[in-house]
């Protein structure tokens, strides 16, 4: 009974110590278990980030805009497909071939200037030779059409020069600049217009800066390169070759100085007779500069010493010898601030400026008298101004005439012939001219007359 009861209590003692084991081990397995999960979970997480990271790489990133863009562009959905290209030059902004396919989509959709700007920002940005050459191409193809179209114009010679500025050497661009200017002047010369600097709304100052943009970009790349064939197409644009051609005084100005920096890259015949021109049409301009003055401001006592100074004397003697260079003129000849009109006949260039009836905006014209009016032998010196018309009207319309003269002046009993001054006003309506005389103007005999 004893030992009964020994071993039952054994035998519980046992049971107890295994039934401990066996939680033990079970936990064991519980732990081991979740560090597998939490492994697994580990190794997992490694593998996602990896794949992230792998697909986040900007390469694979880029390829895949552009694959959408390509996608997009077969499909002819071009906005869509540069929008992709748009979102790849921001993953790599050297990328030629989002350039590329960017400027084709534009092309696709006829956007030919916004086509050309990708391309040359992608040359700019990439100084890829194949971006440079394709921008070329384009700015090319496009002039040759609007020569090919009778369209050629001074904007198709900017086309051609913006190529050109890209690479001097590119023969198809000198070739083209040399047609462009035979078509502009041919058009000119057909039309036998002397409006070559005026735009279709008649203002000159877009066309003549055009015209100067496209001279200062010739001698930049000039300065750059030294190409003979540059330098040789500065002295075909710098002279226009037309029968006639009218130009503000202002860019006259700048057209002489055009044509002083051209003649100092070498000599040039050409050249050298049209701004000879022009400088005498410069020294004409000075002397004439403070009468012009006084006579705005109603002053026409001033013209009393004006017209027998020896500026004015040898201007009029050499209108009436026939001894007068580059300025063209008869009788009456007539001098403007605003226009000038340079004439070319078998090579020669001459100037003149437009009468009043023939620019009724200006502000004043001054007429030189060159025609022989002699009394007893004396000839006369005389000068009119027409001031600006006053509103819209050209009536009434005033001319002052200085006349320096010999004549007969009414004394106290007697006339003696003397050189005396003359000061009439010509004043004109729609119904005729009145004329109102100041003999021995300002003199002691001095007299009036109207008729």
């Amino acid at each position: 009974m004893g030992n009964e009861n020994k071993n039952k209590k054994t035998n519980g003692i046992e049971t107890s110590r295994g039934e401990k084991r066996e939680r033990r081990r079970r936990v064991r397995r519980r732990i081991v278990l979740l560090q597998r999960i939490f492994a697994v979970i580990l190794v997992l997480a490694a593998a996602g980030g990896c794949f992230a990271l792998i697909w986040n790489l900007p390469a694979l990133k880029l390829d895949r805009e552009l694959k959408a863009g390509e996608e997009y562009t077969q499909e002819e959905a071009f906005d869509e497909a540069i929008a992709y290209y748009e979102e790849a030059l921001k993953i790599d902004s050297t990328s030629v071939k989002a350039y590329r396919y960017m400027a084709n989509a534009y092309f696709s959709k006829e956007d030919s200037q916004q086509a050309t700007k990708v391309l040359l920002e992608g040359w700019q940005n990439t100084q890829d030779e194949g971006l440079l050459k394709y921008y070329c191409t384009t700015i090319l193809n496009e002039a040759v059409a609007e020569i090919n179209d009778g369209a050629c114009t001074l904007e198709t010679v900017r086309k051609i020069l913006s190529a050109l500025e890209m690479d001097e050497n590119n023969t198809d661009a000198l070739e083209l600049m040399n047609t462009a200017y035979e078509r502009v002047i041919l058009g000119f010369q057909e039309k036998n217009d002397t409006d070559f600097f005026y735009d279709v709304n008649g203002q000159e100052a877009c066309q003549f800066l055009l015209y100067q943009q496209i001279m200062d970009k010739l001698f930049d790349i000039y300065g750059t390169s030294s190409s003979e064939d540059v330098k040789n197409i500065i002295f075909r644009y710098a002279l226009i070759d037309v029968p006639e051609l009218k130009i503000s005084r202002t860019h006259a100005e700048a057209y002489r100085s055009l044509l002083e920096k051209v003649s100092a890259l070498g000599e040039n015949e050409a050249v050298n007779r049209l701004l000879s021109c022009l400088n005498k049409e410069e020294s004409v301009q000075s002397v004439f500069a403070d009468i012009f003055a006084s006579f705005d401001a109603g002053n026409y006592e001033a013209a009393k010493d004006f017209v027998v100074s020896e500026d004015y004397t040898q201007i009029r003697d050499a209108f009436i010898n026939g001894t007068m260079e580059y300025w063209s003129g008869e009788t009456y000849i007539p001098v403007s601030r605003e226009t000038v009109i340079l004439k070319q006949t078998d090579g020669t260039w001459t100037f003149r400026f437009p009468e009043f009836e023939d620019d009724e905006t200006t502000a004043g014209i001054i007429t030189v008298w060159g025609n022989k009016m002699t009394d007893e032998g004396i000839q006369r010196s005389c000068i009119a101004y027409e001031p600006a018309k006053e509103g819209e009207s050209y009536f009434p319309h005033t001319q002052y005439v200085i006349s320096y003269m010999y004549s007969n002046v009414q004394k106290e009993n007697s006339f003696e012939a003397e050189m005396n001054y003359h000061f009439e006003t010509r004043t004109w309506t729609e119904e005729g001219m009145t004329t109102d005389m100041i003999g021995d103007w300002g003199g002691p005999y001095q007299w009036e007359k109207t008729y």
